[in-house]
């Protein structure tokens, strides 16, 4: 396809199957959009591939990562929204129909693969589906070592229902938005399935049997993915908890779950996608990060672990990554639209320079408030960059 007429169709909506570009051609795009944004508007798509290539679009494009809390515009409940593929793109159309998303990530839940692996689930009405933490499917050390990759095609019913909603949105949102799909790294697929408590004490006192259970799990995971990558999404993204000091130290992160998160990237950029990560944690890695998985993105909710201010984030890792965030949850959840603007202005000043940088949450837009503040991180863009 003709540059040229990449360009007609970012303009005009057409194209259903966005994430096909090869990746020349996206730079090319990238360096024409980039001039384009100066003397005219640009389309969602176009914005966020030109901050994903470091150059400057006419303003910073917006990932409010709704997803749950949009359900709330369409009357959809938790437990459709979680098992549904078709209810929750539902879902995701209307946080880029209604409230513009420029860029989504296909999150429903931390649980989706530790389900597929035997953990219980349990679905409430009123929030976000979660494992039975009373009934662990990790209960003792040993039960690390009895987990095996399972056959991806017929047991993994909550993973292909994600797989159909990345088929689903590709098609229906098309050059609307920049859509990422997901899914969670393998220590964090086996926190879900142990405790949390437990599993970091496991991850130091008993890191070779936690290993081996990584190596299983990421082998259905890289499947998991290719799967996701087939159906046209432009990137994956990986979460990655644990790369943070809140978590594991930085040295046992790389050890037990970095060379399997690198199998999991390289099979994003085969299939020709961007690799993202999500760590919402405190003092995140991500210089360890940026070595296991060389991502294109990080969706962030703190300062990684070396460094002091955003001015030394943007200095540091400006150019090596487009950062994604990291307005604070709790502001979204007790402050004003007003209050919101504010720190989306300052944001916007000093990681909005020369592109690389896309505005949101630092996590997952709390699914059970008002849509409000989302509306102003929307504004704030425009007004703002």
């Amino acid at each position: 396809m003709a540059l040229r007429k990449v360009i007609e169709r970012l303009v005009q909506g057409q194209c259903p199957m966005p994430g096909h570009i090869p990746s020349g051609l996206l730079k090319s795009l990238a360096g024409l959009s980039h001039a384009r944004g100066k003397v005219s508007r640009l389309s969602p798509l176009e914005r966020v591939i030109t901050s994903l290539h470091h150059k400057e679009p006419d303003q910073v494009p917006v990932a409010p990562i709704t997803n749950a809390a949009a359900r709330r515009i369409i009357g959809v409940s938790f437990p459709d929204y979680s098992r549904s593929a078709e209810k929750a793109a539902d879902v995701f159309c209307a946080s880029v129909d209604f409230l513009g998303a420029e860029l989504i990530v296909l999150l429903l839940d931390l649980s989706v693969e530790a389900a597929d692996f035997g953990q219980e689930m349990i679905y409430p009405q009123n929030s976000t589906a979660h494992p039975n933490y009373l009934n662990p499917w990790i209960r003792d050390v040993d039960d690390y070592l009895k987990i095996k990759p399972i056959d991806f095609r017929s047991k993994a019913g909550r993973m292909n229902e994600l797989v159909k909603l990345c088929e689903i949105i590709t098609r229906r949102v098309g050059w609307k938005a920049v859509v990422s799909g997901f899914v969670y790294g393998p220590l964090g697929v086996l926190s879900m399935m142990r405790g949390a408590g437990k599993f970091f004490k496991d991850c130091l006192n008993y890191p070779n049997h936690v290993r081996k259970a990584c190596a299983a799990v990421t082998e259905t995971l890289v499947e998991f993915t290719r799967a996701q990558c087939e159906k046209g999404v432009q990137a994956v993204t990986i979460d990655t908890l644990y790369a943070s000091l809140n978590a594991l130290p930085k040295k046992t992160w790389e050890e037990l779950e970095g060379p399997f998160v690198r199998e999991i990237a390289a099979c994003i950029r085969e299939s020709g996608g961007f690799v993202g990560i999500h760590n919402c944690g405190h003092g995140l890695y991500f210089d360890a990060q940026i070595r296991s998985m060389e991502p294109a993105f990080i969706s962030f909710a703190h300062l990684p672990d070396d460094c002091s201010s955003p001015t030394e984030l943007k200095e540091k890792y400006g150019e090596a990554v487009t950062m994604v965030g990291y307005i604070p949850t709790p502001l979204l959840v007790n402050g004003t639209p007003a209050e919101v603007m504010e720190a989306c202005a300052r944001q916007i000043d000093i990681l909005g320079r020369n592109g690389g940088y896309v505005l949101a949450p630092g996590c997952e837009y709390p699914p059970n408030i008002s849509l409000d503040n989302a509306f102003a991180m929307i504004k704030a863009a425009e007004k703002y960059s």
